[in-house]
């Protein structure tokens, strides 16, 4: 009997040290809201930002996930911001760290005519402005 509990015991001891803990492992980087990155995404043509106007306030669509457009239409986007007037940026916050692409508006009221552009971001940090400069046309 004194065998058979001294073999149990040692291999129970074996057991338990072989069971290690893995180290935990940083957060994936996973697109989406809920975070605390802020994009500040400015509208350029010709090397000028464009200001918001009262009349025509511009927006900022965002797709999670990708780097690449997924195109022109708002419905393929996963959500999307407004900018404040006067400003010449829009902010795009309670974000999390990963990819994203931004679809910008933006009034030329010089030309008289709404202007299109976008810009794919890979985000690493978990917190922070990330200041982008769209060029739109």
């Amino acid at each position: 009997m004194r065998k058979i509990t001294t073999a149990t015991i040692i291999t129970v001891v074996l057991i338990l040290n072989a069971c290690k803990h893995k180290a935990d492992a940083p957060p994936a980087c996973i697109a989406g809201s809920g975070g605390r990155v802020t994009i500040v995404a400015y509208a350029d043509h010709g090397g000028t930002s464009l200001p918001n106007y009262f009349t025509h306030l511009d927006t900022a669509f965002i797709k999670f996930g990708t780097t690449q457009s997924p195109g022109t239409n708002p419905a393929n986007y996963n959500t999307y911001y407004i900018s404040d007037p006067g400003e010449d940026h829009i902010h795009c916050a309670g974000l999390k760290c990963g990819d994203y692409f931004i679809y910008r508006t933006a009034w030329d009221s010089i030309a008289n005519v709404t202007r299109y552009g976008g810009y794919g971001i890979s985000i690493s940090d978990t917190s922070g402005d990330k200041l982008i400069h769209v060029v739109v046309n």
